[in-house]
């Protein structure tokens, strides 16, 4: 590892760490009456709006350009990542969500190899098989007899692909902040949770017990998911996929 790349490993090692731990605001949130849709949708609208504003007085200066391509693949594939992985805890074990969302590698390097011509040198396949080896060890499909599959395992597969597309976003976007690249993942996962909220319908959180919930909403959104897609983003665009 090059010494210029170590901010940036520790900032994939710091959001991951944060990725990591995010089943416990979740649950928590679950138990004062804030359903996981809906979490979702108000702590990525709460940040995304925020950010919103430096976003478009930096693109009206120029300094934050927006091409129409990369930008609908980080709102729809990057907002549909965390939906999904919200969605896949609240369906699998954390062990198994996390496992199947960090096959993403897996599926960044074919999709760079498909749609950029990036090499497949010795180190990335050995991440493809260390990863398949590890999915493999924890579905038991070693031996069929012990083989298992649930939905939150879909959902998780599918957020680790829907995060390697998204990336295919970010890598064609080399000049646009990576602060502002994340504020526009955040308002795609606010929308893609929107559409969930009026195709499923699940209940409000009540207004009335708002003290007991709203102030984790708010440290949830900064402190774990603002924080951890920052940090992932920075590391992204600056460590070779």
């Amino acid at each position: 590892m090059r010494q210029r790349e170590l901010p940036a490993v520790l900032a994939a090692l710091s959001g991951a760490c944060l990725w990591g731990i995010i089943w416990y605001p979740l649950n928590a949130l679950e138990a004062r009456g804030v359903s996981g849709l809906w979490t979702t949708f108000l702590s990525f609208t709460i940040i995304g709006v925020v950010f919103l504003g430096p976003v478009l007085i930096s693109w009206r200066r120029g300094n934050c350009p927006l091409s129409p391509l990369p930008l609908a693949l980080l709102l729809v594939f990057g907002g549909l990542t965390n939906l999904l992985f919200f969605l896949a805890l609240t369906e699998t074990s954390v062990v198994r969500a996390l496992m199947f969302f960090y096959l993403s590698p897996v599926w960044n390097l074919m999709l760079g190899r498909l749609t950029q011509g990036q090499p497949l040198t010795l180190r990335k396949l050995v991440v493809v098989g260390v990863g398949l080896a590890g999915a493999t060890i924890l579905l038991g499909a070693y031996d069929l007899a012990l083989f298992t599959w649930n939905r939150g395992d879909t959902f998780a597969l599918l957020s680790g692909l829907c995060f390697a597309i998204s990336i295919i976003g970010l890598q064609m976007s080399p000049m646009t902040p990576a602060w502002a690249l994340t504020s526009l993942h955040w308002l795609g996962t606010a929308f893609m949770a929107f559409l969930g909220l009026l195709i499923l319908r699940p209940d409000p959180p009540s207004l009335a017990t708002w003290p007991t919930w709203l102030p984790l909403l708010l440290l949830f959104a900064f402190a774990n998911q603002a924080t951890a897609s920052l940090c992932i983003l920075f590391a992204l665009t600056r460590l070779e996929s």
